[in-house]
């Protein structure tokens, strides 16, 4: 459940978290076998309604031998479906390497409330109530342990989540290994290490919180950091990411910036006390991180009327976000 910068099939899972508590609970689909009930708000999208929607930009700068290159990936998300099983997401990505720009197939992604795939061996089991400290504070949460395989590969996860603190996941410990378990492809360590940070969305200086991430591979890792707020659809603001070598080479950097957003098709949310259909880019980096508006044009992708992100920023829509330290 880790956003992981630069990989699309991936972009929503993980450390982005939600809006509003919605009080009620949802219960998995007993078609499933699932022995728990799962609230929706655990999902990045799943208290938000159909329709929503958001656009990230990813810049990436890679390191090797040859020198340095740069790409950048825009991607739109929006939420197409939530039901009492989870949460439908149709996914578009533009690229651009070395000057050429990329156009994939548009994906749809079914997801659990865990971010995990619906698939028929999915098992998710309560461990217990455990208590974790954030900044000195003690937080009440439930353990819970979610079991799935999909495309060769078995996920075993151990996610702490409270139903009533924001950003309600506070942990996540996820094993991906083949269907042996012999040989493990990847660690997962999420937690969140910082509440109640101040960061400027639109017109409003929203609450996020700030997540750390550490992926581990057989030959390299990744960390993570990432702020999350729960008014915005898939959770994450803004995101930073360095990739290391065995040695401790760094091999890659990425950082992510919000674009734009919107609760409803053609709506963007001007971060004030109205809905506008003025366009708007309600998010940028500040100038001392990798400077974003590499892609002057999103040429080939057409977004709903109204939601180009082909704009001039207006001055009381920049954002401040954090600067990372890793």
């Amino acid at each position: 459940m880790l956003t992981i910068i630069g990989n699309k099939s991936r972009w929503f899972n993980g450390a982005c978290l939600a809006i509003t508590v919605l009080g009620a609970w949802i219960a998995l689909t007993t078609g499933l076998g699932l022995a728990v009930e799962v609230p929706r708000l655990i999902h990045p999208w799943g208290r938000f309604e159909p329709g929503a929607w958001k656009i990230v930009r990813a810049t990436t700068e890679s390191f090797d031998t040859r020198g340095q290159s740069l790409s950048i990936t825009e991607t739109r998300a929006a939420l197409e479906e939530v039901d009492a099983a989870g949460v439908t997401i149709r996914v578009e990505v533009l690229v651009e390497v070395a000057g050429k720009r990329f156009r994939p197939e548009p994906q749809t992604v079914r997801q659990g409330f865990h971010g995990e795939p619906l698939t028929s061996d999915l098992s998710i089991s309560e461990i217990g109530p455990v208590q974790l400290t954030v900044q000195g504070r003690t937080i009440d949460c439930q353990m819970l342990e979610v079991k799935c395989s999909n495309s060769g590969v078995r996920t075993v996860s151990k996610i702490a989540y409270s139903p009533t603190v924001p950003p309600y996941v506070f942990l996540r410990e996820s094993t991906r290994t083949d269907l042996s378990g012999e040989r493990v492809l990847e660690t997962t360590r999420v937690e969140v290490n910082v509440l109640e940070v101040p960061c400027r969305v639109g017109l409003r200086v929203l609450s996020a919180s700030q997540t750390r991430a550490v992926q581990t591979f057989p030959s390299r890792s990744v960390v993570t950091l990432s702020l999350i707020s729960n008014e915005v659809p898939g959770g994450v603001v803004c995101q930073t990411a360095k990739e290391t070598d065995e040695a401790g080479h760094l091999i890659r950097r990425t950082t992510l910036e919000l674009v734009d957003f919107g609760l409803r098709p053609g709506l963007r949310y001007s971060g004030g006390l109205r809905w506008r259909l003025l366009p708007r880019r309600i998010y940028e980096l500040p100038e001392d991180w990798v400077r974003p508006g590499l892609l002057p044009e999103t040429q080939g992708l057409s977004w709903p009327a109204g939601t180009s992100i082909e704009r001039q920023l207006l001055p009381e829509g920049r954002a401040f976000c954090f600067r990372p330290d890793f």
